[in-house]
């Protein structure tokens, strides 16, 4: 496998900087002259998958009112939304259960709260990036009313957008409440593993397949498989490099 390692006195000529990374560092960061936090760690093929950013809808008078909303609402609930909205733009198109398209140029993130209630944002995408429009909380599964919301109207919001509508963004929010870097994290690791999986399936290969390829167990390769775990750049690469992919990181 190419990797794309620099000697850390060698002069990129790209506007990222390269990396030199152990292969035996997390893929959530890496010590090297001191502790670095690793932005990104992808499992690429060209071209590569890019981020679409996620920001507020912006009203005519300045508001954001799905963020006003988030705001309003207890510190557990707006942390797990914001947690949902972040991870929807590392991997985007996604499917359910986090998204569903609704039809018109609108989608809804859903969110399973631990008051079990659900809460939904409906974005769109406009300009390569992602629109949260309005947002609000089911009361109960079997109710169809809305129990509490605020943002555009939605159907509105699609057909209205324009440059003045673009306000701030969802990683804004989630560094004023502290847990942007563990949440962004959480998010690449999610779209580490799932790439992983996507190219075992293109490529027809099961998971005992894959384990008997790499010469190590069953129960191993579902650790490469689970985000929850914490991987080593190096199993990542060599599980890469059997699927015809490579390991990108950047620091951006």
């Amino acid at each position: 496998m190419r990797g794309r390692h620099r000697s850390p006195g060698t002069q990129s000529s790209d506007s990222q900087a390269d990396l030199e990374v152990d292969s035996k560092a997390s893929v959530m960061g890496c010590t090297l002259y001191g502790t670095v936090y690793i932005k990104r760690c992808r499992m690429t093929r060209e071209p590569k998958p890019k981020k679409i950013p996620l920001i507020f809808y912006r009203t005519a008078a300045g508001s954001e009112p799905v963020r006003v909303w988030l705001q309003g609402l207890g510190e557990t609930e707006r942390q797990a939304i914001g947690k949902d909205l972040l991870r929807a733009q590392w991997r985007w198109p996604v499917g359910m259960p986090l998204c569903r398209p609704m039809g018109g140029g609108l989608w809804e993130i859903r969110t399973d709260l631990p008051t079990k209630k659900t809460a939904r944002v409906l974005i769109c995408l406009y300009r390569e990036h992602l629109v949260a429009l309005h947002g609000f909380i089911k009361k109960t599964p079997d109710n169809a009313g809305i129990g509490f919301g605020n943002g555009a109207p939605a159907s509105e919001g699609v057909g209205t957008m324009s440059k003045k509508h673009m306000g701030s963004s969802i990683d804004d929010f989630m560094k004023e409440e502290g847990i942007f870097e563990e949440a962004q994290a959480q998010a690449i690791k999610e779209v580490v593993a799932w790439q992983l999986a996507e190219a075992m399936k293109e490529k027809k290969i099961s998971k005992n397949k894959m384990a008997t390829m790499l010469k190590t167990s069953r129960s191993q390769v579902d650790r490469l498989l689970d985000p929850k775990n914490d991987i080593t750049l190096g199993s990542l690469q060599r599980a890469a490099a059997l699927l015809g992919r490579r390991v990108s990181v950047e620091l951006v």
